[in-house]
């Protein structure tokens, strides 16, 4: 059976199997250091909400692998809830019978012990431990190294790419002359990079040497570092965009802007806000050629995602994803719902376990195409698997708000006040 990182829509029937897949890309997963368990866990917790957006994008002839916890009291009605939200917004989603429960420790194991009779498997990406659903020894090596940016950044430049100043170093070296120069030059503080889990956890900001060993203390002296020019983000503005890959085309998908909140990514704003000119176009276009000829395509379409900043027509590019993307899914839902003329920011956030339900029924309330106001809501999904803060259970939700997004914040404030979606009151769209 086939197994990629299938574009979504394609036309095969397509068995969906999406869990954590990074950490496994580089490094052996029963050999993590306690840091790197922790957030290789923390990362297969959050991947249940993909898993309820997909039973949305896919189609009657699909199926989706889901986690076991969605099979206990109170995510079956859920669940349900969830598909009668998307067949009322005009999509026609994978039936109940379609969705399969597998443990989370072993999801891909006990999948493929039972893989349903479909043309393709769907992965978020081509990993290690999906190995014995994909069984390609090759697709690994390819997407091993154009996920790498140690690979990106040496050979981004060849392919025309434009890239932020960048060092490749490793932690035994981070007291040399040339790390010093480079912070000196580029400081008071610039990027540091590893390889690892997605997420912005294998990223962080660092001032001094010091810092930066502090940050990889638990790894041995050849662990591989990147340092990278902090842009200005003042001058500088966060994007992301899909490309779809195919033999004989490399066409642009969607492109995002990334949103904050405290510091922290949220989710992106979409929609004809978002500018794309022809100066990106091109750009952007040469890293899909980069990527094309590492040898990441599929005659039926695959997604590869790249990260890059702007400043008028001027790009640098950062990070190339070849994989799905966490902006694909809700840029699909609103191509597949009919909302893309209209502003929306997706945004992942938080409910409390006690007003998940009354959340749902603020969704139904201001469902999109159903709504008649200045806001609407476009469900994507939630985990099953509680994130315990002060001692309360909170549930993880994606969701999309169309339209006036200060108006979204204030029916939030009086229908469901504290403790559901407090995050957005941190997000604005003043560009």
């Amino acid at each position: 059976m086939r197994a990629a990182p299938f574009f979504p829509g394609q036309e095969m029937s397509t068995t969906f199997a999406m869990s954590v897949d990074d950490t496994s890309l580089y490094f052996d997963v029963s050999e993590l250091t306690p840091k790197q368990r922790k957030e290789d866990a923390e990362s297969r917790d959050l991947m249940g909400f993909l898993q309820v957006v997909l039973i949305g994008l896919g189609r009657p002839a699909d199926h989706v692998a889901m986690y076991d916890e969605f099979g206990g009291a109170p995510w079956p009605a859920r669940l349900g809830r969830y598909t009668d939200f998307f067949k009322r917004m005009g999509l026609d989603p994978v039936p109940p019978e379609h969705r399969h429960l597998h443990p989370k420790e072993e999801f891909y194991a006990s999948l493929a012990r039972a893989l349903p009779p479909t043309d393709s498997v769907t992965l978020y990406m081509t990993s290690g431990t999906n190995g014995v659903l994909h069984e390609d020894p090759e697709a690994l090596r390819v997407s091993r190294n154009v996920n790498s940016k140690f690979h990106f950044a040496a050979n981004a430049p060849g392919f025309g790419i434009p890239v932020p100043e960048t060092l490749v170093t490793t932690k035994g070296e981070l007291g040399s002359e040339a790390v010093r120069d480079f912070m000196a030059k580029h400081g008071p503080k610039v990027m540091l990079k590893i390889s690892g889990l997605a997420g912005a956890r294998n990223v962080t900001t660092v001032d001094s040497v010091e810092a930066a060993r502090a940050y990889v203390a638990e790894f041995d002296d050849s662990m591989p570092i990147l340092l990278q020019q902090r842009l200005d983000f003042s001058r500088w503005t966060e994007m992301t965009a899909d490309l779809r890959m195919t033999d004989t085309d490399i066409s642009i998908a969607n492109v995002r802007q990334i949103m904050f909140a405290d510091g922290l990514w949220v989710g992106n704003l979409i929609g004809p806000d978002v500018a794309l000119t022809e100066a990106h176009r091109k750009e952007l276009l040469k890293v899909g050629e980069y990527a094309r000829a590492q040898g990441f395509v599929r005659p039926e379409g695959i997604n590869c995602g790249i990260d890059y900043f702007i400043d008028g027509d001027a790009v640098l590019v950062t990070e190339i994803n070849a994989r799905w993307t966490g902006g694909l899914f809700p840029t699909e839902m609103i191509r597949r719902v009919h909302a893309d003329d209209e502003t929306a920011v997706a945004f992942v956030d938080m409910v409390r376990a006690d007003k998940f339900d009354r959340y749902l029924q603020f969704i139904d309330e201001h469902l999109y195409k159903e709504h008649d106001g200045p806001f609407a809501m476009i469900p994507l999904g939630a985990s099953p698997i509680p994130q315990v803060i002060d001692g309360a259970d909170n549930i993880l939700s994606w969701q999309i708000v169309t339209g006036d997004f200060e108006a979204f914040k204030q029916a939030r404030r009086e229908q469901l006040g504290d403790g559901a979606l407090m995050r957005a009151e941190s997000i604005s769209l003043e560009l």
